[in-house]
């Protein structure tokens, strides 16, 4: 019994054999199925790839055509394309220019706008700071006025019972008491 080639009824007696040479039998039918679709594709491809190499050929003489081609018009390119370039230059040094110019008045004005907000700022605060010290003053002529009249009206009152007072004595002595410039004061 043939292994390999066409297949026969000679099958073994044994089934588990005759299944062993059934699918023996069925995957050498599959190989030479799968090598002459292999072989069909191999002679397409030689086919393809003869056509190929003459489509290189036609490809590169016109190639060759093209660049004769290209060559002129490079040349008369050559001229259009550096004034296009120094135009393109001009253009963009123009536009960094410009940009330069915009950028630098964007930054003059936030520097002008962090300079007036600046002035508010102090204007603000010494307008406070001028409240506070007013109320400062006021507060100590207050004082002051509320001592000087506490003071007349006691020294009055010593002075009509005959008595000398605190603020007189000082007064008369030149003490710790006596006002600036009282009798017997030293001048500075």
């Amino acid at each position: 019994m043939p292994l390999f080639g066409k297949s026969n009824n000679n099958w073994s007696e044994n089934p588990e054999v005759r299944e062993v040479e059934k699918r023996v039998a069925k995957e050498t039918h599959e190989d030479q199925k799968n090598l002459d679709h292999a072989l069909g594709d191999l002679s397409k491809a030689d086919n393809t790839h003869n056509k190929s190499i003459k489509s290189v050929d036609k490809a590169h003489h016109n190639l060759d055509k093209s660049v004769q081609k290209e060559h002129k018009t490079a040349q008369a390119l050559d001229k259009a394309t550096h004034r296009h370039d120094v135009a393109v230059t001009n253009a963009k040094s123009a536009e960094k220019t410009e940009q330069m110019s915009r950028e630098y008045a964007t930054r003059i004005e936030q520097d002008l706008e962090e300079k007036r907000q600046r002035v508010e700022d102090l204007r603000q605060q010494k307008a406070h700071n001028d409240q506070i010290r007013e109320t400062r003053l006021s507060e100590i002529h207050a004082r002051e006025a509320a001592i000087a009249d506490t003071r007349s009206s006691f020294d009055a009152g010593a002075a009509s019972a005959g008595v000398e007072g605190p603020g007189i004595q000082a007064a008369a002595s030149g003490g710790p008491g006596a006002p600036a410039g009282a009798a017997g004061a030293p001048s500075a």
